[in-house]
């Protein structure tokens, strides 16, 4: 069952960050989870703090979905871009961007299906919100968060409230550091003016093609053909 909160009639004095919510740490050196940004806050200035959290946390695992793709697809996009080009024989759309994913601190945003590919993924953010917006009127105080009913796979299925939650802490903490990890991608490519996959080539190639890796392996297997011999 979905877990109901409570929310009061006015502002609480306290923050709303009281261990009770998932993958909540108490970590709010801004006190952020007491200040209310959300549109909505301008026809409803006495929203609870509970109430401002819930929105927080929908944002959150929101930005921490995408971040989730993005840390994925950026570096793929970077050692399979030549690969898959040659095999269309379509232009290489990395060029301008001296093998960097395009980006606005890249450029290269405005070459071939990039734009349509960016119109199309912003319609399907769109539609999500409204969507989401419709369950938060519909649900009320039941409403949860980033819980659409999509699980295709049942994953969910049968699971114990203690389960859920702990997947929920996963998806949720995955989500903060796909977050982190794609601010890094940014931020180093924009400064090296390098792809993020020459910048750190060891944390996107397979071990076995690491040099040091390899002089291991070369070494263990001498080691041990010595000792049979």
């Amino acid at each position: 069952p979905k877990a109901v909160i409570k929310m009061s009639s006015s502002r609480d004095s306290m923050s709303a960050l009281d261990g009770s919510m998932v993958a909540d740490y108490g970590f709010d050196p801004l006190n952020l989870a007491n200040v209310d940004l959300n549109l909505g806050s301008a026809s409803e200035k006495d929203r609870s703090s509970a109430y401002v959290l819930r929105d927080y946390r929908e944002a959150e695992l929101r930005h921490g979905r995408l971040a989730m793709l993005a840390a994925l697809g950026w570096p793929v996009q970077e050692l399979l871009n030549p690969t898959i080009s040659r095999a269309l024989r379509e232009p290489l759309l990395l060029t301008e961007t001296a093998g960097r994913s395009p980006s606005v601190l890249n450029g290269g945003l405005e070459q071939g299906p990039i734009p349509i590919t960016l119109a199309v993924f912003a319609l399907a953010i769109g539609a999500i919100d409204l969507y989401s917006l419709k369950l938060k009127e519909e649900q009320g105080e039941a409403w949860l968060p980033g819980d659409f009913g999509f699980d295709p796979l049942n994953v969910l299925g049968g699971a114990s409230r203690q389960a859920r939650r702990d997947m929920q802490a996963k998806e949720i903490n995955n989500g903060r550091l796909a977050m982190i990890a794609v601010t890094i991608y940014v931020l180093e490519e924009a400064v090296n003016k390098a792809p993020i996959t020459q910048i750190t080539p060891w944390l996107f190639q397979p071990l076995f093609t690491n040099p040091a890796v390899v002089n291991f392996l070369n070494d263990a297997f001498s080691v041990a053909s010595g000792r049979t011999g």
